[in-house]
């Protein structure tokens, strides 16, 4: 039984390596994000202190560096999908492409969203805000 299309190494291994490494890094960041937010939601951080603590240039990097995981990970994985199971290499390329440019776009939505300097103001529920 011979491969067919493995990439231009031959291997696959490229894939591989960055889905997991995208895996760990997501693996340890993710636990911290949901600790964060569950800790607000019961009260233990304000949203005031939040909102300072989100806007440090540290968590901004942090949530980039989350942000890039993700996107490495989503696509590693979708790119995997298509090239199983996407069998013209014309329709393989197309899909690709848009998964790229949406994935693209998506990243530099979230990054100056996350650099923004903005002030938010949180009214919800639970802290008794309107």
């Amino acid at each position: 039984m011979r491969n067919k299309d493995l990439g231009t190494a031959g291997t696959g291994f490229h894939d591989w390596y960055w889905q997991r490494i995208s895996a760990v890094f997501l693996l340890f960041s993710i636990p911290v994000l949901m600790g964060v937010l569950l800790l607000t939601y019961n009260g233990n951080i304000s949203f005031e202190t939040l909102n300072i603590a989100l806007t440090h240039p540290i968590s901004k990097t942090l949530c980039n560096l989350f942000l890039f995981a993700m996107l490495i990970h989503i696509w590693t994985g979708l790119k995997v999908i298509v090239e199983d199971y996407v069998h013209t290499t014309a329709m393989r390329v197309f899909v690709l492409n848009v998964l790229l440019v949406m994935l693209a776009g998506f990243a530099f939505y979230m990054t100056y969203h996350i650099w923004a300097e903005l002030a938010y103001t949180f009214n919800c529920i639970p802290c008794g805000g309107g």
